[in-house]
């Protein structure tokens, strides 16, 4: 399992839930200057609702641990199957086209092509089955 720990304002409390707004600083642990990823993810606040097991208050900073069962799985699925199902579309295209006697490249980008919008139809259905697990771990000292 791979955990994150971002920074999170408390919004409100209702219970055992809080509200808590996260304002990720980046993938990057360390502050590399010119790093793509960490300007693409910086600023992307988000607003979910967390176990509050610290007994935080509306107002309160707090550390949030992210918990990724899947993140590997995940990985696989959105960087792998697509170019998977690029390679395997090709394939298919042209062993279609030899089997009905037609020149294959033509049959091999146009099934190339399906191959890869299909991979997006995937990622949505089984993109639902990687969500993050969220929990409030201890107060920011300032």
């Amino acid at each position: 399992m791979v955990e994150f720990t971002e920074e999170g304002i408390v919004l409100s409390v209702q219970g055992k839930i809080a509200k808590v707004k996260i304002m990720p600083k980046g993938p990057c642990p360390d502050s590399h200057a010119g790093c793509p990823v960490k300007a693409l993810t910086e600023g992307r606040e988000f607003i979910t609702e967390i176990e509050n097991t610290i007994n935080a208050q509306p107002g309160q900073k707090v550390i949030v641990k992210i918990e990724t069962q899947h993140f590997y799985k995940g990985l696989i699925l959105v960087f792998i199957l697509p170019l998977a199902l690029l390679f395997i579309g090709y394939l298919i295209g042209i062993y279609i086209a030899r089997l009905i006697g037609k020149q294959g490249e033509p049959f091999g980008y146009i099934f190339m092509s399906i191959g890869f919008i299909s991979s997006f139809f995937l990622m949505a259905i089984f993109g639902k089955n990687f969500n993050s697990k969220y929990r409030i771990t201890e107060f920011v000292n300032n």
